[in-house]
């Protein structure tokens, strides 16, 4: 096979990765019902046409059922989480959901074992820092849980990309009209990637780019805009969510006593000027994406 088949076939693979046939259906006796049917389920009563005596294949499947691999749900929702995370964002979202592992199991799962392979590893975290003299105390702590949290602070990290990816994204040529509730499953699928790039990281520094190309890559698959239409919309939402969460660290150093900011006189003005001014930033640049992605209606289709 060439090279060239072998990318077409993973193209094809990257667009539809599950197939469901039903030529060998076999017929069943239910023993919870007594129902006799064909297929892998009792209609009745929803039993597994495999339930029957126990034996250690069931005993087994029981055990991995706790960690999610009883089937290929867990490893192959990773696999394609790597290979086809936006198609695969666009399936469960679509209702095509029988595959894939439940996005927020699937993150914890991959925080637990982020952190004991590290241990094995030796893969050690960052010193905590420690304030000097008290002073930016409330970053410092913050910095410190996220780094001891890494599921926790993935899931809030990314959460921040919900808001400009609503509005930027909001008229794609695929899967349009995302909603919010979406914009949510969508970052926690997001969270358990970085994840495994953040894991990446720590082990290969120089792998650091691989955070913004699974972002352009999952928003291209997942919203169907071209090469640049995809790379100005994304490096957008990062500018987004690069300010808001400068805005959140500028707004903790004011409000931190012992960083002496706020005992001076004009501490509460130097907050609201700040923060109106991060505020409209950020509401320009989220606005500014809207417009341009906005389709164009023409005006005799506004008069029709």
């Amino acid at each position: 096979m060439g090279l060239k088949e072998q990318i077409r076939r993973f193209r094809a693979w990257q667009k539809e990765a599950v197939h469901y046939s039903d030529e060998h259906l076999e017929p069943h006796h239910c023993p919870n019902c007594g129902h006799d049917f064909e297929g892998n389920y009792c209609p009745v009563c929803r039993q597994d046409a495999g339930d029957g005596r126990i034996t250690w294949k069931w005993v087994y499947k029981c055990v991995m059922e706790v960690w999610g691999m009883e089937s290929r749900s867990l490893p192959y929702t990773v696999l394609q989480l790597i290979f086809r995370p936006g198609y695969l964002i666009h399936d469960y979202l679509n209702g095509r959901r029988q595959t894939s592992y439940t996005p927020v199991n699937m993150l914890f799962i991959i925080a637990l074992v982020y952190v004991v392979v590290a241990q094995l590893l030796g893969i050690r975290d960052a010193e905590p820092l420690e304030a000097k003299d008290g002073s930016f105390e409330l970053l410092v702590n913050a910095s410190n849980w996220m780094a001891a949290h890494p599921a926790w602070a993935m899931i809030g990290m990314t959460m921040i990309m919900i808001l400009p990816t609503w509005f930027i994204f909001r008229f794609a040529p695929r899967h349009a009209r995302l909603s919010l509730p979406e914009g949510i499953i969508m970052q926690i699928f997001m969270g358990s990637l970085m994840l495994l790039v953040i894991f990446a990281i720590r082990i290969t520094p120089w792998l650091f780019w691989l955070a913004p190309f699974y972002y352009y890559v999952t928003y291209r698959q997942l919203f169907g805009y071209g090469r640049w239409g995809t790379l100005w919309r994304v490096a957008l939402c990062f500018l987004v969510w690069f300010n808001v969460v400068l805005l959140m660290a500028v707004l903790a150093t004011l409000t931190d006593k012992d960083a002496g900011v706020i005992d001076q006189q004009e501490g509460i003005v130097v907050i609201i000027t700040i923060f109106a001014l991060m505020s409209l930033l950020t509401a320009f640049f989220i606005f500014i994406g809207w417009i341009i992605s906005k389709p164009k209606v023409k005006k005799h289709e506004r008069q029709s």
